[in-house]
């Protein structure tokens, strides 16, 4: 009897010395599911998600995360908004337009990750193409949906460019960089990185203009949620922001750290495209509204911006306020 006391007693002080000592074993199994949704295939701009989830971030905020893939900021808010995701990756500018016109008015963002939109105009060196004018009498490859978002027209009336004096050729499925390499068009509208790097692989290019620094600014990708999820998980976005930005600090502090650790949960990713990408996009973080500010605070100015632009030149109807996509309420104020 003796013998059995002691061992049970000795199993029990171990039990709660684990507890003590090893917090992670004792509470693994009560932290809560979150699913995430990309944007996009996940790429470097993705890297504190996976740093967040390697360096146990989350499960420090009490959350088990489940990273998935995606296939643009359109179907992550459908997603959203059917409930197969929690949290998402999207652009804010394009869930603007979804509360517009498909009715996506019960999500929002929570936290602005890339607020400097990366498109601009990419041109061959030796164009001629220099600053906005030179783009009259000139021939523009583009896909539909750039054509159609309305942004090509709006960095052009900015600008005092006649958009009726350039030559638009419509070039889909991702070839107008093919197009402009051979030569069949003078310049196309892409991100500056990594698409301006893609070209410049091949053959040198002009200073790609980020129509960002010529008055046409949308915030892109942002984290979005449900606001009835929103609503009863208040604490788990407010730990996921958390680890997010803790995660942020350590990629921009060593980023090559950041790729093996990206490389470790998608091993079919190019290692040096990754880790350019997670060097570059960095930039794209914050306009000057929101430099200085801790990662992930959005400008309401900049906000203003995406809408204003939105409804005048895409065809977004009127009626939306900034409370209406975005709020900083769950955003941890933690510097950089």
């Amino acid at each position: 009897m003796t013998k059995q006391l002691r061992i049970d007693f000795r199993a029990l002080a171990f039990g709660a010395f684990a507890s003590l000592a090893l917090p992670g074993l004792a509470v693994a199994e009560d932290l809560q599911d979150v699913r995430l949704r990309l944007a996009w295939i996940a790429g470097g701009v993705d890297a504190p998600v996976f740093m967040a989830a390697e360096k146990g971030y989350f499960a420090d905020a009490g959350l088990d995360v489940e990273i998935v893939d995606g296939n643009g900021s359109t179907g992550t808010i459908q997603a959203i908004g059917s409930g197969d995701f929690d949290i998402g990756i999207a652009g804010m500018g394009a869930l603007a337009q979804a509360q517009q016109a498909a009715g996506a008015s019960d999500i929002i963002s929570v936290a602005g990750l890339l607020q400097k939109d990366p498109t601009s105009i990419i041109s061959l060196e030796g164009s001629g193409i220099a600053e906005p004018k030179d783009l009259e009498g000139k021939r523009l490859g583009t896909d539909a949906g750039n054509l159609e978002d309305g942004m090509i027209r709006a960095f052009a009336e900015a600008n005092g460019v006649d958009f009726d004096k350039i030559e638009v050729i419509i070039i889909n499925g991702g070839a107008d960089r093919v197009a402009l390499l051979k030569g069949d068009v003078d310049f196309i509208n892409g991100w500056a990185n990594p698409d301006g790097d893609k070209v410049a692989a091949q053959r040198p290019i002009e200073e790609p203009m980020l129509f960002a620094d010529y008055g046409v600014n949308l915030i892109g990708s942002s984290v979005i949620v449900k606001k009835d999820w929103l609503a009863e998980n208040g604490d788990a976005v407010k730990g996921f922001l958390v680890a997010l930005q803790k995660a942020k600090a350590d990629v921009a502090a060593d980023p090559e750290a950041a790729r093996d650790i990206f490389m470790e949960h998608r091993p079919d990713a190019d290692p040096e495209g990754i880790l350019q990408e997670i060097k570059v996009m960095q930039k794209y973080e914050h306009t000057a509204a929101s430099e200085g500010k801790p990662y992930g605070w959005v400008a309401p100015s900049d906000v203003e911006l995406t809408i204003s632009l939105l409804e005048k030149y895409s065809g977004m109807k009127p009626g939306l306020t900034p409370d209406d996509i975005y709020s900083d309420a769950y955003l941890p104020v933690l510097t950089q």
